[in-house]
């Protein structure tokens, strides 16, 4: 899936949970918006792994795409860095819950491409596929296409009814 639409799924989705709970802020926008992206850093040629230089290259070269930063230990890892990070700056640490939620949208919509998702790495390689190999979308093809569309369509009525 293309980044921006990690990004309209993920808003969209998460979008009326922030308003009922009140959450809708700047720092909570950009933490899910980034959490969102950021398991493609293992790509150097992704929206985050354009904007990381090496680190990508070097995680791509040893896990590969869709290797250990798809998986919830890399989920746990990149968690307790964006603590150790937002604390460092003086940040609300909340803001990792909020990364942590577009992290793991990441890898539920990842899972419902043609190839899946190896959730359980280290200890399994094995991929899991949301769809049961029945429905998924290939990256880049017609039904992300629609599914991005739908997404934002989503996201522009939630939108509307803010004001």
């Amino acid at each position: 899936m293309r980044y921006h639409t990690h990004l309209a799924v993920t808003y969209a989705a998460a979008m009326p949970v922030l308003v009922s709970t009140g959450q809708l802020t700047a720092g909570t926008v950009l933490a899910i918006g980034l959490g969102a992206v950021f398991p493609d850093i293992d790509h150097p040629k992704s929206f985050i792994g354009n904007r990381t230089g090496g680190v990508s290259n070097g995680i791509a070269m040893v896990f590969g795409h869709r290797g250990l930063a798809h998986s919830l230990a890399g989920a746990a890892f990149f968690f307790m860095l964006s603590r150790l990070f937002l604390s460092t700056l003086h940040l609300p640490i909340v803001w990792s819950e909020y990364f942590m939620v577009g992290y793991i949208a990441h890898m539920v919509e990842d899972s419902f491409s043609k190839t899946g998702v190896a959730w359980f790495q280290p200890i399994s390689h094995k991929r899991i596929q949301f769809g049961f190999r029945k429905l998924y979308y290939t990256t880049g093809k017609l039904t992300e296409t629609i599914i991005f569309l739908i997404a934002v369509f989503g996201l522009m009525y939630q939108i509307s009814l803010l004001f």
